[in-house]
């Protein structure tokens, strides 16, 4: 069985979400993978800079490889039969492109604070 790059593993993962033959427990590592991953409620805070993501990228990927490891077999060795060859060029760009457009909504989304230039109320 060849070894699937993280390139092929992560597109095949989200698919699996769809697929009858893998196990629950798989699936709900995932999602619970993705929903903290997008939810605002994290064991430490984004506000801190720096600091507060490192939770984030130690939780997401290590449910994603639970989720991959409780994987069967059949369904490890299909995922590498897809993808063997690795992703094209174009398929690079779009995942790419679809990091760049979340982060940008990020930024929109979050803004910059300006509640400093409100200058207080006499009175």
């Amino acid at each position: 069985m060849a070894k699937p790059t993280v390139w092929a593993i992560i597109p095949n993962l989200l698919r699996s979400l769809f697929r009858p033959d893998v196990p629950l427990r798989s699936k709900i590592l995932l999602l619970a993978g993705i929903i903290y991953l997008v939810s605002p409620i994290d064991l430490l805070p984004d506000v801190i800079a720096g600091i507060g993501w490192i939770d984030d990228l130690v939780i997401v990927p290590l449910l994603g490889w639970l989720s991959y490891k409780s994987l069967p077999p059949s369904v490890k060795s299909d995922m590498a039969s897809t993808d063997s060859e690795g992703p094209t060029k174009s398929r690079k760009w779009l995942y790419l492109l679809i990091l760049i457009v979340v982060l940008i909504g990020i930024v929109m989304l979050t803004g910059p604070d300006d509640s400093f230039l409100k200058t207080p109320s006499a009175g």
